[in-house]
């Protein structure tokens, strides 16, 4: 079995496993208790009406808290240890964290305040932690949809996905896209990352999840030599904002598998990228 371990990210920089990095630390897992998502409930209360309706729900704000063991030889390795921690976690990034309880997964943190202090005087080692905040509250999949992995080095269990990876790749005018997500992928009200990328001959092309009924249509003829790319709720063509040849819909993903007809157009060639969000 081998020993627990921790991989950061910090902003654009190459992925590296901390604890090569400081000599004497030793990651020890992921405190439980800190780990729960944040349930945000809203209700709409009415004067003269008995109860509050629920309105909806959110996921607030959480916190992971890592764990950690640091043996050192002497004081002046101490300061060295804190110091490289420090100026780590202190680049004012994003810190993409994936430890080898969920290698299939990261989350985006920031560090919040952490001391790191000899368990007793005169002892050669120290037990902290370092909270990380996660302002969206959620985890991810480490690759997005159009890159999934063949092998298990990319995904793990309990990331809904089935026995044989679905394809985000679609040739034809009908077709099924699959959310693992444990929540609906909504770039409109919850800004999710969601990047549908189109070539087509014809008209025009509109796709309509009829899964949920959203619908996007792009108004303007193309001979399939344009890329065009609904990133989100803005569209691009050829890499420029085109906004304008659109009827400003949005496409959203519910859980499991959405069923796609693309009309307006006689070929197409599109493909859904988007990482898959978790809740744990």
């Amino acid at each position: 079995m081998s020993d627990p371990y921790i991989m950061i990210k910090v902003g654009d920089h190459q992925e590296i496993n901390l604890c090569d990095q400081i000599p004497g630390l030793r990651y020890l897992g992921l405190d439980g208790a800190s780990s729960s998502p944040q349930f945000t409930n809203q209700y709409q209360d009415t004067t003269g009406t008995d109860g509050s309706p629920f309105v909806g729900q959110t996921f607030a704000k959480r916190t992971f808290s890592e764990k950690f063991w640091l043996s050192f030889g002497g004081y002046e390795d101490l300061v060295l240890a804190k110091h490289e921690l420090y100026q780590l976690f202190g680049s004012r990034k994003l810190v993409r964290v994936r430890t080898d309880t969920s290698p299939g997964k990261v989350y985006f943190g920031i560090p919040t305040p952490f001391d790191i202090a000899p368990i007793s005087a005169g002892s050669n080692n120290a037990n902290f932690s370092i909270p990380f905040d996660v302002p969206n509250g959620y985890r991810y999949s480490l690759y997005r949809s159009d890159a999934l992995p063949s092998t298990a080095d990319g995904w793990q269990f309990g990331m809904n996905l089935p026995d044989q990876l679905p394809s985000y790749h679609f040739t034809s005018t009908s077709f099924e896209v699959y959310n693992a997500s444990d929540i609906t992928i909504d770039p409109y009200y919850q800004r999710h990352d969601l990047r549908v990328t189109c070539k087509f001959n014809g008209n025009s092309l509109k796709l309509t999840n009829t899964t949920n009924g959203s619908v996007w249509t792009y108004s303007k003829s193309n001979d399939g030599s344009h890329q065009i790319v609904l990133n989100g709720v803005d569209t691009y063509l050829d890499g420029n904002l085109a906004n304008v040849n659109t009827d400003y819909g949005t496409i959203s993903l519910d859980p499991g598998w959405n069923s796609f007809t693309a009309t307006g157009a006689s070929s197409v060639d599109v493909t859904f990228s988007f990482p898959f969000i978790y809740l744990s």
